[in-house]
């Protein structure tokens, strides 16, 4: 059994348990740390998922990964929710006009996660119908031939699509920009599960990988907030003009987040490609 074989597998069954675990806590107590730690996990799993369908293509990966991607959906609502809030705390006394909208937003918070109890025991229902198979896949992995020759391959495509999709970016239009971000996050995933057999992708590597996905990640959080707010102002006139000062500090904040992540965009080359160790 070589390294690429060995590390598949092992990175199968660490992403799996690491799954269950932040799943186990997030059905325990639906809080923004529980819900973010569950998601990313979900996406470190759905990555090594990828790269086992490189060199399998098994039809149980296929159910695996519906399940995974309901996960998700499941949360995408709330966790923009709780970001609001976050940042709404965070500048709350800069801006106490915003007492109206965070109880608008503590509101549809407590609505979101009821309505997430109900789907998180469904999830975590037809997670434990996969187990077994899961469990039996990731001793597969161990074994399957010819892994070097497609994961490379695999990892190229999904930076491919990264570069495809930041080549179109557009800084008049936020969503060019989420698009790259959710590509990058695919490619970031996968390098991480193969971290071990790339001499490259040290420490540091990472780290600046985990800061470029950030400085997208906050062009969406503002982006995200500013559809709140106009969604909320659409319904009460008078809402939205008490909140004009708030928005337009969101709008500032914006333009800023995207024009630092155009000025460093092409550090994307950086990270891509590296020499197997």
């Amino acid at each position: 059994m070589n390294a690429w074989e060995t590390t598949l597998g092992a990175s199968f069954k660490k992403r799996w348990k690491r799954y269950r675990r932040a799943l186990k806590r997030c059905r325990r107590k639906v809080t923004e740390k529980n819900v973010h730690a569950s998601r990313i996990e979900t996406r470190r799993l759905l990555s090594v998922i990828e790269l086992l369908n490189a060199v399998s293509g098994s039809s149980r990966l296929r159910k695996i990964r519906h399940l995974l991607k309901r996960h998700l959906n499941a949360f995408d609502l709330l966790r923009d929710t709780q970001v609001q809030r976050l940042l709404l705390d965070q500048n709350r006394r800069q801006f106490p006009e915003t007492k109206g909208l965070g109880r608008m937003l503590a509101k549809r918070d407590r609505r979101l996660r009821k309505r997430a109890t109900p789907r998180l025991r469904k999830i975590a229902k037809a997670v434990g119908v996969h187990s077994r198979p899961v469990s039996a896949l990731a001793e597969e992995a161990a074994d399957l031939p010819l892994q070097r020759a497609r994961l490379l391959p695999a990892v190229d495509a999904a930076f491919a699509r990264v570069v495809q999709c930041q080549q179109a970016m557009d800084a008049k239009a936020a969503e060019t920009i989420h698009r790259t971000r959710v590509a990058f996050k695919k490619f970031r995933y996968m390098v991480e599960a193969l971290q071990p057999l790339l001499a490259a992708i040290t420490i540091e590597r990472l780290a600046a990988m985990r800061a470029y996905q950030a400085m997208m990640g906050e062009v969406r959080d503002t982006e995200m907030f500013l559809t709140r707010i106009d969604k909320f102002a659409r319904r009460d006139k008078g809402f939205g003009t008490d909140l004009g000062r708030f928005r337009e500090w969101l709008v500032q904040r914006h333009i800023l987040q995207v024009s630092h992540f155009l000025k460093h965009a092409r550090r994307l080359q950086e990270f891509w490609p590296c020499d197997p160790a």
